[in-house]
């Protein structure tokens, strides 16, 4: 049973890497845009964690508009392609 969960894997890896190689290259600047955004995100996360929260409002400000800059760009993708 290993074998052909290794074997759809391989297959799905394939399909994705053929599908994403035929996609415009303003659609790949997009995606990098938003992982950027969720990157940055999680580094202020991750950065509260370790330091603290005193300025909560703050924190919440700059996850949230990361969060929000992420899903619009998401969003604008959906309506314009």
């Amino acid at each position: 049973m290993a074998r052909s969960t290794t074997k759809d894997a391989q297959a799905l890896i394939q399909s994705l890497r053929s599908a994403y190689a035929v996609t415009p290259m303003n659609l790949k600047i997009i995606d990098l845009y938003v992982i950027f955004a969720i990157s940055t995100a999680l580094i202020q996360v991750v950065y509260m964690a370790v330091v603290g929260s005193f300025p909560f409002n703050s924190f919440l400000s700059v996850v949230l508009s990361c969060v929000g800059t992420a899903v619009l760009a998401g969003k604008r993708v959906i309506i314009f392609f």
